[in-house]
């Protein structure tokens, strides 16, 4: 909105007949938010974390063999009631994070 950003016929390269709208701001109830956090907690205080660990180590160990397909280790991770979070962080210990290269100037 203040054009930090360039949009292309939004707020720049617009036609001046056409007026600047602004869209609805989605704004997130306080109860309901408050409703979400309560369930996730209980969620995990409810979980078997030794089971999580277990299906988090066997995630890691599969993410070595480069033609090991993942998705059944991911599935086991999810009824497990790990988090994408905890997958992701398990992930990158073995893969690390991409880096985006520099452009060439």
């Amino acid at each position: 909105d203040a054009g930090e950003r360039v949009v292309v016929g939004v707020n720049k390269y617009r036609h001046e007949e056409e007026e600047a709208r602004i869209g609805e701001v989605f704004e997130l109830d306080p109860a309901m938010r408050d409703k979400v956090i309560e369930r996730y907690d209980a969620i995990r205080d409810g979980r078997d974390n030794a089971d999580v660990d277990a299906k988090l180590a066997a995630l890691g160990q599969a993410a070595v063999n480069e033609s090991e397909n993942l998705m059944p280790y991911l599935v086991d991770c999810c009824h497990s009631y790990a988090t994408v979070g905890e997958m992701v962080s398990e992930l990158k210990r073995h893969w690390g994070e991409f880096q985006e290269p520099p452009l060439a100037g």
